[in-house]
Order: structure tokens, then sequence, then C-alpha cells
């Protein structure tokens, strides 16, 4: 099983990579001419009720891993205050790698915005 830290590590690489594909797509598409110039996905087509439901879904999802994120980073510190208070060294150690992992993942859930952001600016093409 993956630490904390792990996955934090493959979210970072992951964000990483994919600006390094939207930069190399930013770079292709000064030299290829899209062929599909004036086609967009609609999800109109199925009407606006669809429409309007997955940006709901989609709002909800990303406000419960926003209020995660928080909640691990209100916990991560309290265990490191608790730890203080107490003289454990050991626990304060694990509860400060604990707040560093939740501040990290709640950097990342902050970052997701300009990230996916830049991305459909580059792929839009304009």
């Amino acid at each position: 099983m993956r630490t904390p830290r792990t996955l934090a590590r493959l979210a970072v690489l992951a964000a990483v990579l994919a600006l390094a594909v939207a930069a190399g797509a930013a770079s292709a598409h000064a030299a290829i001419d899209n062929p599909l110039t004036g086609v967009s996905p609609d999800p109109g087509l199925f009407g606006d009720a669809l429409n309007a439901a997955w940006k709901r879904v989609a709002a909800a999802l990303w406000g419960a891993v926003v209020l995660g994120a928080t909640v691990r980073v209100i916990v991560g510190a309290y265990k490191v205050r608790r730890s203080k208070n107490r003289g454990y060294s050991n626990d304060l150690a694990e509860g400060a790698e604990d707040l560093q992992d939740a501040l990290a993942s709640l950097a990342l859930v902050g970052l997701a915005s300009p990230i996916v952001g830049a991305i459909l600016f580059v792929a839009g093409g304009s």
C-alpha cells in the first residue's frame, strides 16, 4: 500500500506531466492545422437538464474534495499541537509529516483549477 507522501508525489508528477503535454500541444498546434476546426463537444445536445446536472455533480465532488483536504489539515495541525504539548517527539515527527502531506494535498486541490484552465486554454487553440 502506498503512503500518503508517495501519493502526493505521484499527484505532483501527474500535474507536471499534464503541463508538459499541454506545452507540447501548444507547439504542435502552431505546426499542424486542425482538421476539426469549428467542431466542439456540445453537451447541450442532450438538453439543458443534463448540462446543469453534470455541472452540479462536478461542483459537489470538488467541494467534497476541498472539504476533505481542509479537514486533513485541521487534524494534522491538532496532532502536532497535541504532541508538542505532551512532549512526545515520535508523535510530533509523525504529526508533522501528516500535516505536510495534508498541506500538499490542499495545495494540489487549490491548483487544480488553474491547471485545468491552462490545459483547456491551450487545447482550445485560441
